[in-house]
């Protein structure tokens, strides 16, 4: 029955990131098929270039938000029912190990969306809410960075690799210097969190490789 379960989740995790809000603010602001638009990617950079700045802003901001606040959600439905399910080890549903593979269950379906023909964005500021719910501050402190090469450099592809690979980066490296601030979040984190993470990094990768091949970029 938990394995159900965990199979539901990652199910709707998956639909959740397929409705791509760069989709929905282009039709909805503009009337635009945002698959006609530029590049033709239903993601941040494509509305930020090619439709309105301001609109870009607000569609990576409410990408971020939406990773963040799902897996929030969901922790706390999981949390909240626990006592009425009356199923052993109902708990390991909502460990920072599961809550990981909702994540990329909203990843995937950012990405590859299925009922789009698998035509979806790169998910970076999707898989930068999806880590700030385990460890906030290494995303606050790279977007900030990515932010300034994009505003000063114009630097924007820089900038969406530079957002996958920080933050574990920076969470590996704030251990030595800030673990007070660190330790008030996920206590429970498992210890090979950073390497998951490093993993999750390699696997955006791979995903935006199959999105630029499309493109013909690469």
């Amino acid at each position: 029955m938990i394995v159900i379960i965990a199979i539901l989740i990652f199910i709707l995790a998956y639909l959740y990131g397929s409705q791509a809000t760069a989709r929905l603010i282009a039709k909805g602001a503009r009337s635009l098929n945002i698959n006609k638009v530029g590049t033709g990617l239903a993601d941040t950079e494509n509305i930020y270039t090619n439709i309105s700045k301001p609109l870009g802003i607000l569609v990576g901001a409410l990408d971020l938000v939406k990773a963040y606040v799902f897996l929030q959600v969901i922790n706390f439905i999981l949390v909240q029912v626990e006592p009425f399910m009356g199923l052993a080890h109902f708990e390991n549903l909502y460990k920072m190990n599961m809550m990981m593979v909702y994540g990329l269950g909203m990843l995937l379906g950012h990405c590859l969306p299925l009922q789009y023909h698998f035509k979806g964005g790169r998910g970076i500021f999707t898989y930068m809410g999806f880590f700030a719910y385990f460890s906030p501050w290494p995303v606050v402190i790279t977007a900030a960075i990515a932010w300034f090469l994009v505003v000063k450099y114009r630097q924007i592809r820089f900038a969406q690799y530079l957002s996958v690979i920080l933050p574990p980066l920076l969470f590996q490296g704030s251990y030595f210097i800030l673990p007070k601030i660190l330790s008030s979040y996920h206590q429970d984190l498992p210890p090979y969190f950073v390497g998951i993470m490093f993993f999750n990094a390699i696997f955006m990768g791979v995903l935006n490789i199959l999105v630029s091949r499309r493109l013909g970029e690469i």
